[in-house]
């Protein structure tokens, strides 16, 4: 399967900006509603980046998955040169989609729910964050299991690579750490501003992380789509 595209570096960037726009614009709302001691139920519950199921959730549900559409596509790819494998690129792909399904229905809190009566689970304060430690175990054997593909990817493209790169650093930092430093320091209930400034800091950067890893996925497709014409 040949793939074509009239889609441009140039509407890539202008995508990537909108997209950090919107992410923005959601975070200006959030904290006007909190500010305002949220007047509007509605609203909190539309915009409420400490809630699930809601715009800010499922906006970063739609960029994860539209990243694993991306490296689906590519998977598909019939070329018998291609590299990295289709295999590689069909584990990327269902590691964005099982991402995507966890923002929208926060199956990582479920996780660390259902093991935290397990004692020997390294955990945060609190019980929490037990997720994390499952998650670093499953990422590290699957980045030494794909490293080899990993690395032919950086040395064909790269620009797309480092972008993709940076964009799942700054997942990581917003997911990740700053989910860490809530765990142990600001879910007391004795600093609620602070806590409300980190979930605020959190959900910007996972989605604008999401949303710079998705404009490095573009940039991939863009590249092959060059390549094949």
């Amino acid at each position: 399967m040949r793939l074509y595209c009239d889609f441009t570096v140039r509407d890539a960037n202008k995508l990537l900006f909108g997209l950090i726009l919107f992410e923005l614009c959601l975070v200006l709302i959030y904290a006007a509603d909190t500010l305002l001691g949220s007047p509007s139920w509605s609203i909190k519950q539309l915009f409420d980046f400490d809630g699930e199921g809601n715009i800010p959730a499922w906006f970063s549900s739609v960029q994860l998955s539209l990243i694993g559409l991306i490296f689906l596509l590519r998977s598909r790819q019939t070329d018998s040169d291609h590299f990295p494998s289709p295999l590689f690129l069909l584990t990327v792909s269902t590691g964005f989609i099982f991402l995507s399904a966890d923002e929208a229905a926060s199956i990582h809190e479920k996780i660390s729910g259902a093991l935290k009566h397990i004692e020997l689970m390294p955990r945060f304060k609190g019980d929490h964050g037990i997720w994390i430690f499952i998650y670093a175990l499953i990422g590290l054997i699957l980045f030494l299991a794909t490293f080899r593909s990993l690395a032919a990817m950086w040395n064909r493209y790269r620009h797309a690579t480092f972008m993709m790169a940076i964009g799942m650093g700054i997942v990581v930092l917003g997911g990740v750490v700053m989910e860490v430093i809530s765990y142990q320091f600001l879910r007391s209930g004795s600093t609620p501003l602070l806590y409300r400034v980190e979930v605020t800091l959190e959900e910007f950067l996972e989605m604008s992380g999401a949303s710079v890893t998705l404009y490095g996925a573009i940039l991939l497709l863009l590249h092959e789509s060059r390549v094949e014409s």
